[in-house]
C-alpha cells in the first residue's frame, strides 16, 4: 500500500445545496461523507456567508490573498463550509516539480477538448510538486480520441510526478494505433493492450535512465477513455448513429470518469472499494497491469460532454452537491483555458488534493450555444 494524500483529515463541511443528484453509484471514497441539503455556507475569517448560486454574479467577492501581499483575480466558485484563509502558497524547489497552474482549450478532429488542472492545497502548504498529469491525442485512422489522467503518489513527492508524465505519454502513444474496427470487435481487450505497452515503455524508460528508481517511485494511477468521432464526410444522420455507440474506459487506481447530460452526471465505473481514503493499492507501473485494470463501457447516448477526472476532483463530485452544481454550470458549455482553471477555484472544507479535469464536449461547436466573454 502507498500513502496517496498527505496524513491531515478530511472534515466535512456542515451544509450545501442538493443539485444536481450525485453520480450513480456511491464513491466510497471513504473521503468524506456527503454533504445534506441546504443552503451553503462560507466562513474564512472574514464571517459567514451564503454562497451565491451557481451562474450568479455577486459584486462581493472574498479573497483571502488580499492580506498576503500578492493580488489575484476574484472568482464567483462557491467556498463551502467552514474555511481558514489560505497561507502564502510555497512552490517546490525540486527539478522534477510540475506547474501549479495548467490549462487547455481547442479543437482536435473537430471535437472541442478543455482541461485544467490544479496544484493541490496540501502541496502549496508545504512546498511540494503537484503530480497530476493529463495527455489527450486522436488515434492515426481517425475513429476516436483519447483521454488520458495519471495521478502520482504522493508518498513519492520528488519522483511520482515524473512517472505520472511518462505513463501518460507512453500511454498516448499506444493508444493512437487503435483502430476503429478493432475497438468495435474487443474494445476491453485493447484497452487493456494499451495498459500493458505504456506501463511496459515505462518501465524500460526507468532501467535505460532514471537508475536506481524503483516501479514505486514513479507510481501513478491513471483512467484512460476512448471515445468514437465520426468519419471525415459522415453525414448528420450517420454522425448522430455513430455518436449513440458507447465509448470506452479503463483505469488503474482512483481517477474516474464521467458523463454529463443536463446537468446531472453517470460515472460508469462501478464504486470504488472501501477504505482510507488517502491510500491506495493499484497503481502504474507493476508486475502485471491486467490484474489491478478496470475496464467500463461508457454510453453516449444523450450525453452533453464527457469528464476524465483525477481522484481530487472525482471525490468532490461525488460528495458535495455544491460542487456538482457550480461545475454543471460552468461546463454546459465548451471552456477555454481561462474558463476551466476558474471552474477549479472552488473552496471546500476538506478537499485538499490536486484536482485535474479534461473535458470533451459532444456536439460539433457550430450547435453549441456560445456564451459572451
Amino acid at each position: 500500500m502507498s500513502l496517496k494524500w498527505w496524513r491531515g483529515t478530511r472534515e466535512e463541511p456542515s451544509a450545501a445545496t442538493a443539485d444536481p443528484a450525485s453520480p450513480t453509484g456511491t464513491s466510497g471514497s471513504g473521503a468524506t461523507a456527503p454533504e445534506p441539503d441546504g443552503p451553503d455556507t462560507q466562513q474564512d475569517g472574514t464571517g459567514t456567508h451564503e454562497t451565491p448560486a451557481a451562474g450568479v454574479v455577486t459584486a462581493e467577492v472574498v479573497t483571502a490573498e488580499q492580506d498576503l501581499g500578492f493580488a489575484e483575480l476574484p472568482t464567483e466558485a462557491p467556498r463551502t463550509g467552514p474555511l481558514s484563509p489560505l497561507p502564502a502558497p510555497l512552490l517546490s524547489g525540486v527539478p522534477t516539480g510540475l506547474p501549479g497552474m495548467r490549462a487547455d482549450g481547442g479543437l482536435l478532429r473537430g471535437r472541442w477538448i478543455a482541461a485544467a488542472s490544479l496544484t493541490g492545497t496540501s502541496h502549496l502548504l508545504h512546498g511540494t510538486s503537484g503530480q497530476d498529469v493529463y495527455r489527450y491525442t486522436a488515434t492515426h485512422d481517425g475513429s476516436g480520441l483519447v483521454l488520458v489522467v495519471c495521478d502520482g503518489l504522493g508518498s513519492r513527492p520528488a519522483t511520482a510526478q515524473t512517472g505520472a508524465g511518462l505513463l501518460a505519454s507512453y500511454l498516448c502513444e499506444a493508444a493512437a494505433h487503435i483502430t476503429g474496427q478493432r475497438m468495435a470487435e474487443a474494445p476491453q481487450d485493447v484497452l487493456r493492450e494499451v495498459l500493458a505497452t505504456g506501463n511496459a515503455a515505462v518501465r524500460r524508460h526507468r532501467a535505460a535512465v532514471l537508475e536506481p528508481l524503483t516501479d514505486s517511485d514513479l507510481a501513478a494511477t491513471v483512467a484512460v477513455c476512448w471515445l468514437p468521432l465520426p468519419a471525415e464526410g459522415e453525414g448528420e444522420g450517420e454522425a448522430g448513429a455513430r455518436h449513440a455507440l458507447p465509448g470506452h474506459a479503463v483505469r488503474v487506481g482512483d481517477c474516474n470518469v464521467f458523463t454529463l447530460a443536463q446537468g446531472r452526471y453517470e460515472a460508469p465505473f462501478p464504486a470504488a472499494s472501501e477504505g482510507p481514503a488517502n491510500v491506495v493499492t493499484a497503481y502504474l507501473p507493476c508486475e502485471d497491469p491486467a490484474r489491478v485494470a478496470e475496464y467500463a463501457a461508457v454510453a453516449l447516448a444523450g450525453v452533453d460532454a464527457v469528464v476524465v477526472t483525477t481522484d481530487g476532483l472525482a471525490i468532490d463530485l461525488f460528495d458535495s452537491p455544491s460542487v456538482r452544481t457550480w461545475l454543471a454550470s460552468r461546463w454546459s458549455v465548451p471552456c477555454g483555458p481561462a474558463r476551466m482553471l476558474d471552474s477549479l477555484r472552488y473552496r471546500r472544507q476538506g478537499s485538499h488534493d490536486d484536482r485535474t479535469a479534461l473535458i470533451t464536449w459532444s456536439a460539433p461547436l457550430d450547435h453549441i450555444p456560445r456564451l459572451e466573454p
